[in-house]
């Protein structure tokens, strides 16, 4: 992917884009993603792993897949218990959760400074707030990792939380890895 065409290949990466309504959410979305891969070294963007033990999988189909499930969630929290989620600020922060990664990992699947100096998330959280997307989002993003001190204290900052950390497990699952999962 020639860099140029970046802009149009993160939102045909990324149809969950479609389903935010709020406008300046879905632009700032796009904007981040499309400022951040400028500044990387990775080509293409289905080429950033998920992680540096689960490079079978890539970072775009992680955030595709905790997006969709986040979503499922919501809708059956919301029609099984009767409680209103913020669907706008679900599949925002859902969709900029991992965005560090970028920096995070080389080509060749190693961490890089940024990713040995930076707690996960830092990088999503400052261009979220450059961007303006409220304080929810930015909590949800923050929230998302076990590496933060802070626990999730909306609903969907829980939702994302736990649907993140159920996709990683799968995946890290199928390749037999160590799950994050504790008792």
């Amino acid at each position: 992917m020639i860099k140029v065409d970046l802009r149009n290949s993160i939102i045909e990466a990324l149809p969950e884009l479609e389903l935010i309504q709020n406008d300046e959410y879905k632009e700032a979305v796009i904007d981040i993603w499309e400022e951040t891969y400028k500044k990387s070294e990775w080509a293409r963007l289905e080429d950033v792993p998920k992680n540096n033990k689960v490079r079978a999988y890539s970072n775009v189909q992680h955030t595709r897949s905790v997006t969709l499930q986040a979503i499922a969630c919501a809708e059956i929290v919301e029609n099984i218990h009767n409680i209103k989620v913020d669907k706008d600020v679900l599949i925002t922060s859902s969709l900029l959760h991992d965005i560090s990664k970028v920096f995070e990992y080389d080509n060749n699947g190693n961490k890089t400074n940024y990713g040995k100096m930076m707690q996960h998330g830092v990088y999503s959280v400052s261009k979220a707030a450059e961007h303006r997307l409220p304080l929810e989002i930015q909590h949800c993003i923050v929230t998302h990792t076990e590496l933060s001190k802070v626990m999730p204290q909306t609903i969907e900052a829980l939702i994302l939380h736990y649907v993140d950390y159920l996709d990683s497990d799968l995946l890290s699952h199928v390749l037999h890895l160590p799950l994050a999962l504790k008792r």
